[in-house]
């Protein structure tokens, strides 16, 4: 079974007076092993940037994309 790596990253805060911006990327992954392996990557941490990753079945004939939320 395929599966998307979905990264939610999240720029800006309040606290600095800027307004919150969320942006979706979804990646095609052969397996969930690799789509885990592969969201171990975007684990880091910065001041004013959160990211968040999962890994979803592929839904049928899903394509990647990126969409701000």
């Amino acid at each position: 079974m395929k599966f998307m790596l979905v990264v939610i990253i999240t720029m800006g805060s309040p606290l600095i007076g800027e307004e919150q911006r969320t942006f979706e990327l979804r990646i095609p992954q052969e397996n969930k092993e690799i789509c885990l392996k592969s969201a171990r990557t975007f684990k880091f941490s910065l001041p004013v940037i959160s990211i968040h990753t999962k890994c979803e079945p592929s839904k049928k004939n899903e394509e990647p994309k990126f969409e701000t939320t």
